[in-house]
């Protein structure tokens, strides 16, 4: 039975030699726990591979390829055994843990892919009937939400393949599991719309209304464990949507997706970065020319700076890192330097925000915009940039003097020396002082340690050792940087600081 896949990947005797090896292939996988996986991995592989063989020749007036006369008959072969399987593998699926049921549901979605539309109707309210009467259970009953949950990933697995009528029955029973307490509920319902949404665009258009409706009014009732669902559902409804009816749901999105920016969990901030970006590109879809694509872009960002005036300072410093991460993802367009430095100059105002965590968000902001924008567009707002920043570096604000400090590093090594002790404030000079000494004292702790390499080698370096000195040097310069910063910055920081 490990053997089982390999054969069912090159099958080409499937209608003749199938209908012979379905039963014996049902029993196995029910009565056969330890088989499951090969046998469940051989039918998904069968299925697969002869809705790859496609024909040579494409018929007057399609737009694929169509199947061969063998996969055809093989797979009509296949789909006559669907009544059979399908229940089969439903009832596997409920009783198999739920690490192990991923291979059950690619397989229901490759049976379910060939299966007669009346029987996958017919299945699926079968499966609606038991979610809806496990939903009406007591909370004394043996774990009525997982048996909801399960009985949800099975009907996942068929969306791909249902018809419009099924869709609505579909989504009307999971909309109220998306304001559930449960929130592994709520997570289901979440992924079973995002499923809907990605595999049938025409019923999203339709129903957009009723959709955005059911969407809004679980905002509030959202988990925090089920953000990261809803940002990857709304990423799936709104990739589906036409221009207009994403110029109109933009503006009450967005807020939304730029708060959960600062969210503490990294995949929900990871998710809600991929949504903003998806929207930044759902923007420039439909403009035509690099011209149009660049006022798109702007508009998108327009939309995002209006946080800046947000009243409460969670919601402006998430904004700034919204901003930061599409000036970022876009910062080899030359049209938006112009736009960029005019922001730049713009946030910098905010330097003097009483709240902390604008001033940090502030921090990142400039943190990447130096390195994405190029020197002389930045160096003419070294004065309005420096003197506000080092404000902030007192013994009050220890984790801002950390991050001031390195962001002063970085600006001594990109704008010079001359250019940061003009916009420095005297008072301050002394750490310019200090970081040219340890630049130094790097140089030559790099310097001494080469010649004593050298020495050691005989006074001379092998050709493979030359051609990665530079490198090896460079290297080495940044630790020794380091090095001395740890050792002596804080003291000589105090002094500045005071």
């Amino acid at each position: 039975w490990e053997l089982f896949p390999g054969y069912c990947s090159c099958a080409r005797d499937v209608a003749a030699a199938f209908p012979s090896m379905a039963r014996i292939i049902g029993t196995r996988l029910n009565e056969r726990p330890e088989l499951r996986q090969s046998i469940l991995q051989g039918l998904n592989l069968l299925i697969l591979s002869q809705q790859s063989l496609k024909a040579n020749v494409l018929p007057p007036g399609a737009n694929t390829l169509p199947l061969t006369g063998e996969a055809k008959a093989a797979l009509d072969t296949i789909a006559q055994f669907a009544k059979n399987f399908l229940p089969l593998l439903f009832s596997v699926h409920q009783v198999e843990p739920p690490h192990k049921r991923r291979a059950l549901q690619e397989t229901i979605a490759s049976f379910a892919s060939i299966s007669p539309a009346a029987l996958l109707a017919e299945f699926s309210r079968s499966v609606l009937k038991k979610v809806l009467l496990e939903g009406t259970k007591e909370a004394g009953s043996p774990s009525p939400v997982a048996a909801q949950c399960a009985l949800l990933e099975l009907l996942i697995a068929l969306v791909p393949s249902l018809e419009q009528e099924i869709l609505g029955l579909l989504w009307r029973a999971v909309r109220p599991n998306l304001m559930h307490t449960e929130e592994p509920l709520q997570k289901k319902a979440y992924k079973t719309l995002a499923a809907i949404a990605v595999h049938h665009q025409s019923f999203v258009q339709e129903r957009l209304l009723e959709l955005r409706t059911g969407i809004d009014e679980a905002m509030d009732a959202c988990h925090t464990a089920s953000k990261r669902k809803r940002l990857v559902c709304m990423q799936a409804v709104l990739g589906q949507l036409t221009r207009s009816q994403l110029e109109m749901l933009l503006p009450s999105v967005i807020g939304e997706v730029v708060l959960a920016t600062r969210e503490p969990s990294v995949k929900t901030r990871a998710a809600a970065f991929d949504l903003l970006l998806h929207l930044a590109e759902l923007a420039q879809r439909t403009a035509i020319g690099d011209e149009d694509k660049v006022q798109a872009l702007k508009s998108m960002l327009m939309v995002v700076t209006a946080g800046l005036a947000g009243k409460t300072p969670h919601m402006v410093a998430a904004s700034l890192h919204a901003l930061a991460r599409l000036l970022f993802q876009y910062r080899s367009r030359p049209a938006l330097i112009p736009y960029s430095v005019q922001l730049f100059e713009t946030v910098l105002t905010l330097l003097q925000h009483r709240a902390q965590e604008v001033v940090r968000a502030v921090i990142v902001f400039v943190k990447v915009l130096l390195s994405s924008l190029p020197v002389e567009a930045l160096e003419p707002l070294l004065v309005k940039l420096v003197p506000p920043m080092l404000a902030w570096c007192n013994n009050k604000h220890s984790h801002l003097k950390t991050q001031v400090r390195y962001l002063m590093e970085r600006m001594v090594k990109r704008f010079g020396f001359e250019a940061m002790q003009q916009a420095t404030p005297e008072a301050h000079h002394r750490l310019l002082t200090h970081m040219r000494k340890a630049k130094e004292r790097a140089r030559r702790h790099v310097e001494a340690r080469l010649a004593a390499k050298s020495h050691a080698n005989g006074g001379g370096h092998g050709k493979g050792v030359e051609l990665h000195a530079e490198y090896e040097a460079l290297i080495e310069e940044e630790q020794g940087s380091d090095a001395d910063c740890a050792q002596g910055a804080d003291m000589e920081w105090a002094d500045t600081a005071g």
